[in-house]
């Protein structure tokens, strides 16, 4: 019988939420990089990522870095937007710095955003 108390009210519980978060993850819009122009070969490379979203209904904001081939990057950046919450209208953000290290002579290509978002592009030469 003690069991049975103990599984109804863990039922109970389980069942009784606030409010039902209702979302999804989607694309937010990266603002700004910092992206230095000319490194050298073996030098640690700091790339740093400002992101945001638009009102207080974001939450998890993350940012991604993706080598697409030899000599592109791709900067993206998502969000949990629960869309059944009211939401105050203030700027939701992250940052994150990524380093990197090239060991290679050449020119390296960034692309931070995807439509809708106006897409920067940044280019690191790297030298000996």
């Amino acid at each position: 019988m003690k069991y049975i108390h103990i599984i109804l009210i863990a039922i109970l519980l389980l069942s009784c939420s606030g409010e039902d978060e209702k979302g999804q993850y989607k694309p937010i819009v990266i603002a700004n990089t910092e992206i230095p122009l000319t490194v050298k070969i073996g030098e640690v490379v700091p790339i740093h990522v400002y992101a945001y979203a638009p009102n207080s209904c974001w939450s998890n904001l993350q940012i991604s870095l993706t080598k697409n081939d030899e000599n592109h990057y791709q900067i993206t950046a998502t969000g949990f937007d629960n869309e059944s919450l009211d939401c105050n209208d203030v700027l939701i953000g992250t940052d994150t710095v990524f380093n990197l290290t090239f060991n290679r002579v050449g020119e390296f290509y960034f692309q931070s955003n995807k439509s809708p978002y106006t897409i920067l592009y940044d280019t690191i030469s790297v030298m000996k």
